[in-house]
């Protein structure tokens, strides 16, 4: 059967700065949750660590108010 694959070109907007800031800071965030949301999620859940439990709480707290800020407050 045919299979068709659409490539769409992804373009980021962003200065080479703010690219280089932005993974320092995840680097830091990975430091400071004492793994990577991964690793919480996936191996910390399945032992049922409670430190994973509030990683991933936490993770998807900020990932529902990131949509709700640039979604719905400013118009992206």
């Amino acid at each position: 059967f045919p299979v068709t694959i659409v490539h769409k070109v992804m373009q980021i907007k962003a200065s080479p700065w703010v690219l280089i800031v932005s993974g320092l800071l995840v680097g830091v965030g990975t430091r400071l949750g004492s793994g990577c949301t991964s690793g919480h999620g996936i191996s910390g859940l399945s032992r049922l660590s409670p430190r994973s439990f509030v990683a991933v709480g936490c993770f998807m707290a900020c990932a529902f108010l990131t949509v709700l800020v640039t979604r719905y407050i400013l118009g992206g």
